[in-house]
């Protein structure tokens, strides 16, 4: 048994509410199956806004922290906001320290060390079989380690062309 066919003018009126409302409203307006309207949105691949999913995003963090059983008015405001920011920066700049003294990290944050090309070559030479001390910047090598001979010629700092030498090689 087939269901009865959707109408020009109400698939049209599906892809004009689609984008600001959720497919119970649309369904509550139109009369429109969700089923249907799921159907229509993939035929036509049919996007959200992205002024409707920031509101999905915090109706469903207000959601969510009611219940936990705290105070949905106080979770989005500019000096909630700027407390997390606060907390995140200087989170941030503990861990940094940290690694930077090689203690082991507390925290999941992900830390950035050094420029791209640094993090570039120290993936470039750990690919080679080089263990890398980050900590020092010594780069140690074994007799299974595919040298570069390129970089090893440059002094820590020293650069020659487009190549600089981050790290310092040594015999393990």
């Amino acid at each position: 048994m087939q269901g009865r066919r959707l109408t020009e003018e109400q698939i049209n009126e599906v892809k004009r509410l689609f984008p600001d409302h959720t497919k119970r409203e649309i369904h509550e307006i139109t009369g429109i199956c969700v089923s249907c309207i799921d159907r229509i949105q993939a035929g036509f691949h049919l996007r959200k806004s992205p002024e409707h999913l920031h509101n999905m995003g915090v109706r469903a963090g207000k959601a969510s922290n009611i219940a936990r059983g705290g105070d949905s008015s106080a979770c989005y405001t500019p000096e909630a906001i700027a407390k997390r920011i606060k907390t995140y920066k200087q989170t941030y700049k503990t861990e940094d320290m940290r690694a930077r003294w090689g203690l082991p990290q507390l925290t999941k944050i992900r830390l950035k060390h050094g420029c791209k090309h640094q993090q570039d070559q120290s993936s470039y030479l750990r690919r080679n079989g080089y263990i890398i001390d980050e900590a020092e910047k010594v780069a140690y090598y074994t007799d299974t380690t595919r040298r570069s001979t390129r970089l090893e010629r440059l002094k820590r700092g020293e650069k020659r062309g487009p190549a600089i030498c981050y790290y310092e090689f040594k015999p393990i």
